[in-house]
C-alpha cells in the first residue's frame, strides 16, 4: 500500500525545504580582510577572458519567490559585493538597480539591484 502525501503535508515539505535553503551560515572571522569586489554598470572587460561565478540575484530559486531588497542603492550594491565575494568573484558587471518604491503604499524605499559576478581567468605563460 501506497502513502500519499495530503496536500497540506505536501506545502509544508515544500515551505520547510525552501526556509532551510534560504538560511545561512554566518562566516567565521578568518583574519584577511574582506575581499573588495569592484562594480561596473556595462562590462569593461569585454574580450578578456573571465567566467561567470553568479547572477546575483537572478539565478537561485529562492529568486522565484524573494529577492532581497534594501533602504539605499548603497546598500544593495554593498550586499551584492559581500555575496560576489563569497564567490571568489573579481568583480560586478552589468550592475543595475531598480526603486520598489510604490507610491501609493508608505513610500518608503526598496532598492533591488542585480548583477553578474566574474571571476578573471589566469593568463597562460
Amino acid at each position: 500500500m501506497r502513502s500519499r502525501l495530503s496536500p497540506l503535508s505536501l506545502l509544508m515539505v515544500v515551505a520547510g525545504s525552501l526556509a532551510s535553503g534560504c538560511a545561512t551560515t554566518p562566516q567565521g572571522d578568518t583574519g584577511k580582510p574582506p575581499k573588495i569586489v569592484q562594480v561596473y554598470e556595462s562590462d569593461p572587460y569585454l574580450g578578456k577572458g573571465y567566467d561567470v561565478v553568479g547572477r546575483l540575484w537572478a539565478d537561485s530559486t529562492r529568486s522565484r519567490f524573494r529577492v532581497p531588497t534594501y533602504p539605499t542603492k548603497d546598500a544593495a550594491i554593498a550586499a551584492m559585493q559581500t555575496e560576489a565575494a563569497l564567490l571568489s568573484a573579481d568583480a560586478l558587471i552589468s550592475v543595475g538597480c531598480l526603486d520598489q518604491r510604490v507610491p501609493s503604499q508608505s513610500g518608503e524605499a526598496a532598492f533591488l539591484c542585480y548583477g553578474v559576478a566574474i571571476q578573471m581567468r589566469q593568463r597562460q605563460g
